[in-house]
């Protein structure tokens, strides 16, 4: 700026209109509105916090133009405008997806005596973007029976005009209710692979006498840490000034927490040392030579479901990957249980474990809705899969191609067809990570899918033509474990492969768990706290969607 219009004096109407407050219809009023009604619905701020001194003066400070609301008007904004606003946007979403997979739960908040049902939307877009939609989480009162459940989630799906037909399938947890509701709905549905997995390793804790008594010793020992600050000071002097070690406290086990037992004896492991010199000088339970090995042996099988539990805990992971990683977690249970230094409890302990496994997941190859995503995931294709599984899934495909009317005709193309050679599995481990051993595994034999060889032949109808189809993309090598395999669809998928495209995208939609849901009720327990005591059930319901909401719809663009 020009010096001379610095020193300029400002005239009594610029002064004026200075100190005047926007009318509500301005333009940039209404920006504020926005977005002051976004961070309360992002941050859990209760509505009064428009109210309070601190707020107001800041706004009068950087705004003094803007004409200050009060609760009430940003309760009606959020609620009203902004909520039909992003419903619309959520909508036009969901006309992307050819099929939509579902997770849902329920969840209980005893101290605000409140049950919500929780509804979320996978699907994956054109632009091959896998996308999380929280369709709905609102209060569930009543008794929580298979029948009522289903009339929440028809009524749920109703309001955002999804048809039956769209349903690919929901992702629900074991409990009878919820599996009656999926039956009585004639609703695809498939059990949350997670919880399946963490109530394996429940059977592996509970299964020996000796184990449940050193994991009660070592809970009451985190119990005193947790319940005294003098003892978590005086540790973490032992750790920095006589072991000159990081300082590092005791992990308490939470029932309702996945892995929590694992990371719990995990730091006992860390910190052995400082816990033994402060036992010593205090009376607390010790854990004796014998006892410390085998926290380490519990440790370490404990290991790969914990890495495999937050693998399939990822926004990005699909149910295409359960097979492979059960596979994996079998493969290393086994290679632990054929160690020198395991011994025979353990091994007992360890072969229960594959039983539960066996029982559990045993059937998931029978199951189209992981065997099929599975086969169309390009980093795995067949390689979990013997040769009847494999024709049964090829087989499916084509009917499901053969059901999509809406695919192009594939009369008269010419494509090679290969013979395949199968794949043997290593014999041993070579790491106890669980990505580097199904890498291996991945990686093991495939020379074999080099030796095959194709030759053009004359194609009579739409089967044939998809059978080579399927024969052309098994002669394609398996991409990298870390790569995308949304990615390989998107470049691949429009070329020879697009009548799998859409097939691909219906399957590799669906998530391994109800983890959304699980991430949605934390965010619950946030808004249900004792400032929004008050607060109302559907008011709280738009207050989620629009907190989940709002940075999915910015991130692809469409605000």
């Amino acid at each position: 700026m020009p010096l001379q219009d610095a020193k300029k004096q400002i005239t009594l109407k610029e002064t004026l209109l200075k100190n005047t407050k926007w009318c509500t219809s301005n333009a940039k009023s209404m920006e504020i509105d926005k977005l002051i009604s976004e961070m309360i619905a992002l941050q859990d701020l209760p509505f009064n916090f428009v109210e309070g001194i601190g707020f107001r003066r800041l706004m009068q400070f950087t705004v003094p133009n803007y004409h200050l609301r009060g609760r009430h008007f940003f309760t009606e904004n959020i609620c009203g405008r902004l909520y039909e606003t992003l419903a619309k946007k959520i909508k036009d979403l969901l006309t992307q997806f050819e099929k939509i997979s579902f997770t849902t739960d329920i969840w209980t908040e005893p101290s605000s005596n409140v049950s919500l049902l929780s509804l979320t939307a996978h699907g994956i877009n054109r632009d091959f973007k896998k996308l999380k939609v929280i369709l709905k989480c609102h209060t569930f009162e009543g008794r929580h029976t298979g029948d009522l459940v289903l009339e929440e989630i028809k009524s749920m799906l109703m309001e955002w005009g999804i048809v039956k037909e769209k349903i690919h399938c929901i992702v629900r947890d074991s409990g009878s209710n919820m599996k009656r509701a999926m039956k009585l709905g004639d609703i695809p549905d498939v059990s949350c692979t997670v919880h399946q997995l963490q109530l394996c390793v429940r059977t592996l804790l509970d299964c020996d006498e000796e184990i449940k008594a050193l994991l009660s010793k070592c809970k009451k020992i985190s119990t005193h840490f947790n319940h005294s600050q003098l003892a978590q000071t005086e540790l973490h002097k032992i750790q920095k000034e006589q072991l000159n070690q990081e300082c590092l406290s005791v992990i308490q086990e939470c029932s309702t927490r996945w892995n929590s037992t694992f990371y719990m004896l995990e730091r006992m492991l860390r910190i052995q040392d400082s816990l033994c010199l402060y036992a010593s000088k205090h009376n607390i339970s010790q854990l004796s030579p014998e006892e410390w090995l085998q926290l380490k042996k519990i440790v370490t099988i404990l290991q790969p479901f914990e890495e495999i539990t937050r693998n399939m805990s990822d926004n990005d992971t699909s149910i295409s990957s359960v097979i492979p990683l059960i596979h994996t977690l079998k493969f290393t249970l086994h290679t632990e249980g054929s160690k020198q230094d395991t011994n025979e409890k353990f091994k007992s302990i360890i072969k229960c474990t594959i039983d539960q496994l066996n029982s559990k997941f045993g059937d998931l190859q029978s199951n189209n809705f992981f065997a099929i995503a599975t086969y169309l995931d390009p980093r795995y294709k067949t390689k979990f899969f013997n040769e009847v599984v494999k024709e049964n899934i090829e087989t499916e495909i084509m009917s499901l191609f053969e059901a999509d009317t809406s695919k192009n005709e594939a009369d008269n193309i010419a494509v090679p067809v290969e013979k395949r050679a199968r794949m043997e599995m290593p014999t041993e481990a070579s790491h106890s990570n669980v990505q580097t051993v199904l890498s291996n595994i991945l990686l093991s034999s495939d020379e074999d899918d080099d030796n095959t060889t194709s030759e053009k032949c004359a194609v009579f109808d739409k089967f044939v033509v998809m059978k080579s189809i399927l024969d052309e993309f098994n002669k394609e090598k398996r991409i990298n474990i870390s790569d995308d395999p949304l990615l390989w669809w998107k470049v691949n998928g429009n070329t020879k492969f697009q009548p799998l495209q859409s097939i691909a995208r219906q399957y590799l939609s669906c998530p391994p768990g109800s983890v959304a849901s699980e991430q949605l009720f934390s965010g619950a327990g946030l808004i249900y706290d004792s400032l929004r005591n008050r607060l109302d059930g559907d008011k709280a319901s738009k207050l989620l969607f629009v907190k989940y909401n709002t940075l999915l719809i910015e991130s692809i663009h469409l605000i």
